[in-house]
């Protein structure tokens, strides 16, 4: 990202010089083809590497798939401040906001399972902790090496997720028959501007 970034600053310092050879003179248009093209071309290769909601994702229960989608758009998001080096203080705020609503899913998660008894829910529970578990190691080497440790969330986070919802979450559908919470049982919803991108 910071050789795209020099690159970038130097092809527009060469747009601005060879405006000095005039208007009709083709080398600055051609940088600018050749800047926007950089652009339209890095969008796509982040979007390639971004999570897409896909219907065989779908658990069938309109409280956890809402949670998974919005999960995603949070990990996106995070990626994108990432990515993008917005500043400090707004990649450490998406990445709070991914922690915080992970939490928040699991214990609305939980809650389903424990309402219908679902036999898996100490094992599942186990897992949900052992995520959070190793992101707290992660949030250390963040506070450590900022610019190595995002990498390694970003990428556990897309993992562990992805393979969370199409496998261990698959086990306890046939057992939710119970698929709505009490508002007074929910605890309280982290504050999130309908994901809205940074």
């Amino acid at each position: 990202m910071f050789l795209l970034s020099i690159l970038i600053m130097a092809l527009l310092i060469i747009v601005i010089l060879s405006f000095m050879l005039g208007f009709s003179h083709p080398l600055p248009w051609i940088v600018i083809g050749v800047l926007v093209t950089i652009g339209i071309i890095h969008d796509q290769l982040l979007k390639k590497k971004q999570l897409v909601w896909q219907d065989s994702m779908a658990t069938g229960i309109e409280l956890i798939d809402h949670d998974h989608q919005r999960l995603i758009i949070l990990i996106n998001m995070f990626q994108e401040a990432t990515e993008f080096n917005i500043s400090e203080r707004k990649v450490q705020l998406a990445l709070d906001e991914v922690i915080r609503y992970t939490k928040y899913h699991f214990n609305r998660e939980e809650q389903l399972m424990a309402l219908n008894n679902y036999p898996g829910f100490k094992e599942h529970q186990l897992q949900h902790q052992q995520m959070i578990d190793e992101i707290d190691i992660y949030m250390k080497e963040y506070r450590c090496d900022p610019d190595v440790a995002l990498e390694h969330i970003l990428q556990f986070l897309q993992f562990w997720l992805m393979n969370h919802i199409k496998g261990n979450d698959r086990q306890y559908i046939p057992y939710l028959t119970i698929t709505k919470l009490d508002d007074d049982a929910e605890p309280h919803k982290p504050r999130i501007d309908d994901a809205k991108p940074l």
